[in-house]
């Protein structure tokens, strides 16, 4: 697999860089571009690339205003967002422009093994709070668990643990953030997710994720 790291600052290209190293070991290449003139200039010349992970702002690019005209210059490869921005609009804007998927910055490396497969599979990733509601979606603050807002999921088959990972899975953490945040083994957690997907009938992390929004709710608070 041949991945396109985009980005204005090395020390963030190293990162994504030892994070992709660490899941795919020898079976990734990494190229590295610092702007947006580069980048098209490596994603044109580049033999087989397969994914590019861009940053909305760097030189030649001024975010989502910029974004559909890039995109458009580059060859048909997947385009993910990496940003720091979590806003709902920011996020459906990207999409709307032809990116792939979206990424926070903020996210642990480890979202990429979740990431990658569903891109290259020719699927769409984005955070949960893309298709929450708008209220719940916008900036928040707090303990993880208060992050979601008032979740109320409705899903009368989960345990009241699981309906707390689930509520975390949104968020895009992971197996390992989950199990820190509720003082849990991070083998419990899968064991929770697995049942959590065979309860709502999904196929995976993003679906559970979409199906679980869908029930965001201000009036119905589930007590943690």
């Amino acid at each position: 697999m041949i991945v396109l790291i985009a980005d204005d600052h090395a020390l963030f290209r190293y990162g994504i860089s030892l994070a992709l190293e660490g899941l795919y070991g020898k079976d990734v290449t990494i190229l590295q571009a610092s702007s947006a003139e580069e980048t098209r200039r490596i994603a044109q010349e580049a033999k087989g690339l397969d994914l590019i992970l861009l940053d909305l702002m760097m030189p030649g690019l001024n975010g989502i205003s910029d974004l559909k005209k890039f995109i458009d210059t580059l060859p048909p490869v997947p385009v993910v967002i990496v940003s720091g921005s979590r806003q709902r609009s920011t996020i459906r804007s990207a999409i709307e422009c032809g990116a792939r998927g979206y990424v926070l910055k903020s996210s642990n490396g480890e979202i990429l093994k979740h990431v990658l497969p569903l891109v290259l599979s020719g699927e769409l990733y984005v955070p949960a709070q893309a298709v929450a509601n708008e209220e719940a979606a916008e900036g928040y603050e707090g303990s993880p668990l208060d992050e979601a807002g008032d979740f109320n999921p409705d899903f009368k088959s989960l345990t009241p643990r699981e309906t707390q990972v689930l509520k975390l899975l949104t968020l895009g953490y992971s197996n390992k953030e989950i199990a820190r945040s509720l003082g849990m083994l991070e083998g419990t957690v899968k064991v929770h997710v697995k049942s959590i997907m065979k309860k709502l009938g999904v196929n995976n992390r993003t679906q559970a994720a979409i199906a679980a929004n869908r029930s965001f709710t201000r009036q119905s608070p589930v007590n943690m």
